[in-house]
């Protein structure tokens, strides 16, 4: 066992220890002076040597050992347990077959588990659900003791991720086999979009800038966006998710908003709704508005660099995405070499665990400040009730 203070700075109320023995050095107790007449007679030869004295020294120390004790209390002293050994962990995540885990890991003595909720035996049968891998990993990272070696097997596509690497404590040895998990593909488990152009003859030539656009969404989820552009007389498909209307507005396209599609409209100058882009000089260039059970984006002027300059913009991509679905959300799948978790800088995660399990002492602490206080009283009242009156 250890001993620590998980606030040392409390114990610069130790200083507060001066206070009672300024207070015993000055409230001496009231000495009575006697005169003695044949004292008259006798020469001062030699100056009487004054002497520091403490008067009721118990009470003083009873006095300092009440102060020391609470600003021990307040650094919040803890005890520490020495971190046993323990067997290694070696974790597998569901789409890594068992004998290849085996195969990547010679540790026969090692504790095997799936990353999966409850972390089961790798002997047991694994649902076929999808797991959340960073959450997962996290849970392990608290759960599992600091001194404990961690191995994670992992195959090479990963799913159930969250945006974030995750930062654990322990230095995880992170091994990646062949194997995808449920879910890694994203053109498999993404669901495809439709983004129909319906143009006039004039605005033609501005339909390069939404196909760059297009591509730009595929380089990121392939073959999940595709581009229908056709002129305005063209009927709207059933299957359309989006609407790119560059024409002067029909009853079709207001009847295909009201029912609840979304769609942006060029040339809608008296638009009145919730700004979503400008230019660099803070002018509204495009508005977002409610029509119906849809919306409807609309541009004050035409789909075109002299009245949308952002278009050669390189986030220009981005932003129009982000104006049909919203912001994007965080990616939940990557090649499990990029998603490798992050270890805290140093052995403060370790040292944070460590304090986490340590075990307190503030309550036996306030119980012995608690009967010395009382015991301190008790002899501050004797003391008081035998003093000379």
């Amino acid at each position: 066992m250890s001993f620590a203070l998980l606030a040392p700075l409390g114990l610069l109320a130790l200083a507060a220890l001066a206070l009672p023995l300024l207070i015993h050095l000055v409230r001496r107790l009231e000495l009575t002076t006697t005169e003695f007449a044949a004292l008259r007679w006798v020469a001062e030869r030699v100056r009487p040597r004054r002497r520091l004295r403490f008067e009721r020294p118990w009470l003083l120390l009873l006095r300092l050992a009440l102060l020391a004790l609470l600003a021990l209390l307040l650094a919040r002293p803890v005890l520490m347990a020495p971190a046993a050994p323990t067997r290694p962990w070696v974790v597998v995540a569901p789409g890594v077959e068992r004998s290849a885990a085996r195969a990547a890991v010679s540790a026969a003595d090692a504790d095997w588990r799936w990353l999966a909720p409850g972390f089961p035996r790798l002997d047991d049968a694994l649902s076929s659900e999808r797991v959340p891998v960073s959450s997962l990993l996290r849970e392990l990272d608290a759960d599992v003791p600091a001194a404990t070696a961690l191995t994670v097997v992992v195959p090479q596509e990963l799913a159930g991720l969250d945006g974030e690497r995750p930062r654990l404590a322990h230095a995880l040895d992170w091994r990646v086999v062949p194997g995808r998990m449920q879910g890694s593909d994203p053109a498999a488990s993404a669901t495809s979009v439709r983004l129909a152009v319906r143009y006039a003859a004039d605005a033609e030539a501005t339909l390069a800038y939404l196909r760059a656009a297009v591509a730009a969404w595929n380089l990121r989820e392939p073959h999940r966006y595709e581009l229908d552009a056709e002129p305005a007389s063209a009927a709207i498909p059933a299957d359309t998710s989006w609407l790119v209307w560059l024409a002067p507005s029909t009853p079709a396209l207001v009847q295909w908003i009201e029912q609840g599609g979304i769609a942006l409209v060029a040339g809608d100058a008296d638009a009145e709704g919730e700004p979503i882009w400008h230019d660099g000089q803070d002018r509204v260039l495009a508005r977002r508005l409610a029509s119906g059970q849809g919306q409807r984006i609309a541009l004050g002027g035409a789909f075109a660099p002299s009245d949308l300059p952002i278009v050669l913009d390189a986030d220009f991509p981005d932003r129009l995405l982000a104006a049909f679905a919203g912001s994007p959300r965080a990616p939940t799948h990557a090649p499990a070499a990029a998603a490798r978790p992050l270890q805290e800088a140093g052995a403060a995660g370790a040292e944070a665990r460590s304090l986490a399990a340590a075990q307190p002492l503030d309550a036996w602490l306030a119980l012995l400040v608690a009967a010395l206080f009382l015991l301190e009283r008790a002899v501050a009242t004797r003391s008081r009730a035998q003093a000379p009156a």
